[in-house]
């Protein structure tokens, strides 16, 4: 182990050479799984974004579109950054993002309509 260690100071330096427990830790993990690799034994799922919870957030929003991120994901039971990313990625609303649902007309076109229907 010694010599092991005085091998990688002369390859790395002393300052960036691995220590000796270090060392006893590469050892141990490589003679248990035979690679220095983490092993990833579960794959990574994504339990949030299901088609149930996402339409329960699309009749949520149609029932309510004013509610707040924060509000809507404690009523249905969901953090807030899954419950942005259905908004956003699957649904298409975003908060704060003006959606007009109806075309405003200036007070002044309004007048010129007005006049145009009367006298014309």
């Amino acid at each position: 182990m010694k010599e092991t260690v005085r091998k990688l100071r002369t390859m790395f330096g002393r300052n960036e050479a691995p220590s000796a427990p270090g060392v006893r830790k590469f050892l141990r993990k490589v003679r248990e799984t035979g690679m220095l690799m983490d092993n990833r034994s579960h794959p990574r799922t994504r339990p949030v974004r299901t088609a149930e919870r996402i339409a329960s957030v699309a009749q949520s929003v149609r029932e309510n579109p004013r509610t707040s991120t924060r509000h809507r994901a404690q009523q249905l039971n969901v953090s807030r950054t899954p419950l942005r990313r259905i908004l956003h990625k699957d649904l298409g609303v975003f908060a704060y993002k003006l959606q007009l649902t109806q075309e405003f007309e200036s007070r002044a076109t309004m007048i010129m309509k007005f006049w145009k229907d009367c006298y014309l």
